[in-house]
């Protein structure tokens, strides 16, 4: 299970972005977060081919998010589920990872077979 922000697990963290202007200053080895349906940021960095994280709302935008090439693709409790079996199944390249506030969290995701989950400080 992939644990990113727990201060025992050393992490690379996601850094969040929120225009174009904010993805221009970060380095190619950063993993950058977006909003999938950010639509016009998300071609931007496609087309610089940044790593991307990117955080969806259905299971339509985590196959979108897959098939353009998505490291990690973000979902929320609802979805979590349902997301994992598919990208199970379809043999997804991105892993899904649940957005979680305390490590209690994390018994319950990997229960749920989660690829991974994210504290708030795995996002700076």
């Amino acid at each position: 299970m992939i644990i990113i922000g727990h201060p025992l697990v050393r992490f690379k963290p996601l850094y969040k972005v929120t225009s174009i202007e904010k993805a221009k200053t970060n380095t190619a080895e950063n993993i950058l977060l977006v909003d999938f349906n950010d639509i016009k940021l998300v071609q931007y960095c496609i087309s610089q081919e940044f790593s991307l994280a990117l955080h969806v709302k259905s299971i339509k935008d985590a196959c979108l998010a897959n098939a353009i090439g998505a490291k990690y693709i973000l979902v929320d409790k609802a979805i979590s589920k349902d997301v994992q079996n598919i990208a199970t199944e379809y043999l997804f390249d991105a892993k899904i990872i649940l957005r979680i506030k305390n490590e209690s969290e994390i018994e319950e995701a990997a229960r749920e077979l989660i690829d991974g989950v994210i504290f708030k400080k795995g996002v700076v």
